[in-house]
């Protein structure tokens, strides 16, 4: 049990009937991580990791990647799975954007609507929207509290950035911890073993912060259970075994000069929208500008085929390969989210001091006695700042 109460903080603008007892402590690990439990046996944690064969990796614990279909379906009933990522703060600045992609009707052939998975940093994120984003269906994910170049961090370092910005996506944006199963690392710099045994102690589901240069086709997600079958782009990679943590890598895209790129902003971008919409239709067959991005939406939107959902959708499916002739009735692919808040239609605004300036943070979850930061999240129940159970090893 943990202690039940908070002070009240003031704000600038008072809350309504938004979020009921709206100063009771709330204990976040409710929810607690998981990840599924595995069907067969598993290598040891933390040994070299031996190479991955076939039969030895079975869904739905464990898949090779590459280019081989999970579960050996025939191509044409392969949903075409699209994975719309975005990463860092959600605020006021990206909010139409996010309007315009996610609230015009765009809907999935199975009637449900489009989503997207929202790789959250903690500074300068208004954690009203990112209820709202989670209470629309989409998925949220860690991004790290500091966004720091990570590639030296300790295990206990990794834990406060990556399992800490879980904590204050729970506590102030109302997601449930078990539904942030994913991270990215910011500037895609990863820490190697450190890092994926934080993932592996820590009960996330998967990373997605590995570029992998062959496109043609491109890999399909694998677990870290064996080693990983691609070059190392940007290392340090993981070495080591660490079963059931999956990797969702991102495939790099093609410029329309044949230079690669890891993000669609990194890209050698064309001038104009037409250009834009060309390149992304490239990588897809084979905002910066907004136009262009939003053509290319729907005109794959508009294909029968086409599912673009969020990375833990696209993981369940690895996990079970559904043929397209029964993917309407494939559970995970619905849009079922009464069990998620409300969204956040009334926030409140936590006054706070950081960094010798005063912070404006919104929620609709009870307000922090201190801005939120690596290791001192402000929140009560935490067993980040207070219970680190990761050895801080080499």
């Amino acid at each position: 049990m943990y202690a039940t109460f908070v002070r009240a903080r003031p704000t600038l603008k008072p809350s309504q009937n938004i979020v009921s007892k709206a100063q009771e402590f709330v204990d976040i690990y409710r929810h607690p991580p998981t990840r599924p439990e595995p069907l067969y046996p598993q290598p040891t944690p933390d040994k070299t990791a031996a190479k991955c064969r076939k039969d030895v990796c079975l869904l739905p614990d464990c898949y090779c990647g590459g280019k081989d279909v999970p579960g050996e379906l025939p191509v044409e009933q392969v949903p075409q799975i699209v994975l719309l990522t975005f990463d860092d703060s959600v605020n006021d600045l990206n909010k139409q954007l996010y309007q315009d992609l996610f609230e015009r009707g765009r809907v999935n052939p199975n009637g449900c609507p489009i989503t997207a998975t929202f790789y959250v940093s903690h500074e300068w994120t208004d954690y009203s929207q990112v209820q709202n984003l989670y209470s629309d269906g989409h998925e949220m994910a860690s991004h790290t509290v500091s966004h720091s170049f990570g590639e030296s961090f300790s295990p206990k370092k990794w834990a406060r950035e990556v399992a800490g910005q879980r904590e204050i996506l729970s506590a102030y944006g109302g997601v449930k911890l078990e539904d942030v199963r994913g991270m990215r690392a910011p500037f895609l710099s990863i820490g190697g073993n450190k890092m994926f045994k934080m993932l592996h102690d820590f009960n996330f589901t998967y990373d997605s912060s590995m570029p992998v240069y062959e496109n043609r086709p491109p890999s399909w997600p694998y677990t870290l259970d064996y080693k990983i079958f691609h070059d190392c782009m940007i290392p340090p990679c993981p070495t080591k075994s660490y079963p059931g943590v999956w990797e969702v890598p991102m495939v790099m895209w093609q410029d329309l000069n044949g230079g690669r790129c890891s993000m669609g902003d990194a890209c050698s971008n064309p001038p104009e929208a037409e250009g834009v919409y060309k390149m992304i239709m490239k990588n897809f067959e084979n905002p910066h500008h907004k136009e262009g991005f939003i053509q290319f939406l729907d005109a794959i939107n508009s294909m029968k085929d086409v599912f673009i959902i969020t990375n833990w959708q696209a993981l369940q499916w690895v996990r079970d390969p559904t043929p397209l002739s029964r993917i309407n009735s494939f559970t995970p692919f619905q849009c079922n989210y009464g069990d998620r808040p409300k969204r956040c239609n009334n926030p409140k605004v936590c006054n706070l001091w950081h960094k010798s300036g005063v912070r404006y943070m919104r929620t609709c979850q009870p307000c922090p006695d201190i801005y939120p930061w690596t290791g001192k999240t402000g929140i009560r129940s935490s067993r980040i700042d207070n219970d680190i159970e990761v050895a801080d090893t080499n």
